[in-house]
C-alpha cells in the first residue's frame, strides 16, 4: 500500500486569545492556491487516485479544507475526518505566553516520550495512534493507495520514527518545517513502513 500525507496549505494567524486551534483556523488565499497547486500535481504524478473512493482528514478546519479541495480536483467519492490524523500539540492553554507554549512543545520534541502536563501524552503515543489508524486502514481494505491531509508536525515527526536519518538535532528539532501543501510518500506491506518521499513542494 502507498499512503499520501500532504500538509495542508497555508493558515490564518488569528489572536491566540480567542480561537480554537482546530475549528477556528482557516486556509489563507495563499493556502488555497498551495493546495489547488498540490492537487493538481497528485492528479499528474499519481492518476490512479483520480474517481478514486476516499480521502481521510484530519479534523483540523484547515486540513477539512485542503482536502476537499483535493477531492474535488481528483474527483475522489467520499472523504472520512479522523482525529488521529491531527496535529500534535504539546500545549493546550494558549493564554500562556509563547515562549512557555514554545519551551513545552520543544521538550515534547526533544524527548518523545516525555508526558506533556497539559495533555497528559506524549509524542510517542500521538505517532502510535497515528501508526495504528493507518494500519486499520490497511487491513480493512487493503487499498492500492491512501491519501491523507494532515499536518507538518505529524508528519515529519511520523517520518522521524520511522527513519531517524530524516531527523535533526535536538537544537534544530523545534524549528524544523515541511512545506505547505508538501507530500511525503510512505510504502506499507502490512509489517513495515518505508519512506519513498519526503515534502516532495517542487510544484509550489
Amino acid at each position: 500500500m502507498q499512503i499520501i500525507l500532504f500538509r495542508h496549505g497555508e493558515k490564518q494567524r488569528p489572536n491566540l486569545s480567542i480561537f480554537s486551534d482546530i475549528k477556528d483556523v482557516y486556509l489563507t488565499k495563499t493556502g488555497i492556491v498551495q493546495i489547488e497547486k498540490l492537487g493538481q500535481a497528485l492528479r499528474k504524478k499519481f492518476p490512479s487516485l483520480i474517481a478514486s473512493d476516499i480521502i481521510y482528514s484530519s479534523h483540523y478546519t484547515r486540513a477539512v479544507q485542503s482536502a476537499d479541495i483535493v477531492k474535488s480536483i481528483l474527483n475522489i467519492k467520499n472523504s472520512q475526518i479522523i482525529a488521529e490524523f491531527g496535529e500534535f500539540m504539546a500545549y493546550t492553554n494558549y493564554q500562556n505566553p509563547y515562549e512557555i507554549r514554545q519551551h513545552i512543545q520543544e521538550m515534547a520534541m526533544q524527548d518523545p516520550d516525555w508526558v506533556s502536563p497539559e495533555t497528559n501524552t506524549s509524542l510517542t503515543n500521538i505517532l502510535s495512534s497515528f501508526q495504528q489508524k493507518i494500519i486499520e486502514i490497511y487491513h480493512q481494505s487493503k487499498p492500492d493507495i491512501v491519501l491523507i491531509a494532515s499536518h507538518g508536525g505529524i508528519i515529519r515527526n511520523f517520518v522521524y520514527s520511522l527513519d531517524p536519518k530524516f531527523r535533526p538535532s535536538d537544537k534544530l528539532i523545534a524549528e524544523s518545517k515541511i512545506h505547505e501543501g508538501g507530500y511525503t510518500v510512505l510504502d506499507f506491506d502490512g509489517q513495515k513502513f518505508t519512506i519513498d518521499q519526503f515534502d516532495v513542494h517542487d510544484y509550489l
